[in-house]
């Protein structure tokens, strides 16, 4: 049954995160992980919340994020990803 009045904040919230987990969980069918943290981060979510949404961990996230800026660096400076330890 419906509830009668005005949504609550808690209320929003929690509506917020289901749709956030159900959109995640469409692209994660036509996204690799990473591309998904990519995406994610550009909203400004933390590494947190970022993991809640994809039902991860937010160790997980960070890393991802710091291979993410790491790949980010190796492209801006011309290196290419084959002359790692080299």
């Amino acid at each position: 049954m419906a509830k009668l009045g005005s949504a609550t904040m808690d209320d929003l919230l929690k509506q917020a995160k289901t749709t956030n987990r159900l959109l995640a969980a469409q692209l994660k069918s036509q996204m690799s992980q990473m591309e998904l943290v990519k995406l994610l981060a550009t909203t400004g979510l933390t590494a947190r919340e970022i993991a809640d949404v994809l039902d991860t961990t937010a160790p997980t996230v960070a890393v991802t994020l710091q291979r993410l800026r790491k790949k980010a660096a190796r492209k801006s400076s011309g290196r290419s990803g084959s002359d790692i330890g080299a």
